[in-house]
């Protein structure tokens, strides 16, 4: 999976975990049917989000997945850094000739601009919370369809 597909589908899992249907059970595969994926990566996913504190379980194994803080607290950034520690926008190309005195500067200079805007995406990220995602699903759909404030679960 791209990272960005990572992010995507991390951010739809969160969305549906959020539904207001807090009867739902929220298995794996039914997460997979809405993100149209295999079950065993909205597994994979739920565990990174789990291991970074986004999400929990309440009970056993089997229970239903639910935020582990406010909507408000998860930022963008936060969800890329759990499914993906180590997000890059553009790769460098490392098969470049050694033998080129061009092909030897490329990945050096081009890796000091890709960082500069590597660093300023991620601080856009952490602008953009859960919440402020939920409100604009919640307008678009013309509905409730997901909890807003606090966690989305009784405690």
């Amino acid at each position: 999976m791209k990272p960005s597909l990572k992010l995507t589908n991390a951010i739809h899992i969160l969305i549906y975990i959020s539904t207001t249907d807090q009867k739902a059970t929220c298995s794996s595969k039914e997460i997979a049917a809405s993100v149209n994926t295999n079950p065993s990566r909205i597994r994979a996913l739920m565990a990174d989000l789990q291991s970074a504190g986004i999400i929990e379980r309440l009970g056993d194994h089997f229970s239903r997945p639910v935020l582990a803080k406010p909507a408000a607290a998860i930022s963008l950034a936060d969800v890329l850094q759990a499914v993906d520690p180590n997000p890059g926008v553009f790769p460098l190309d490392n098969k470049v000739s050694d033998d080129c005195p061009i092909a030897q500067q490329v990945n050096p200079v081009l890796s000091t601009y890709y960082e500069e805007i590597d660093r300023a995406l991620i601080e856009k990220m952490a602008e953009i919370n859960l919440e402020n995602i939920l409100q604009d699903v919640n307008q678009r759909a013309g509905t409730d369809l997901c909890l807003i404030s606090g966690v989305s679960n009784e405690k």
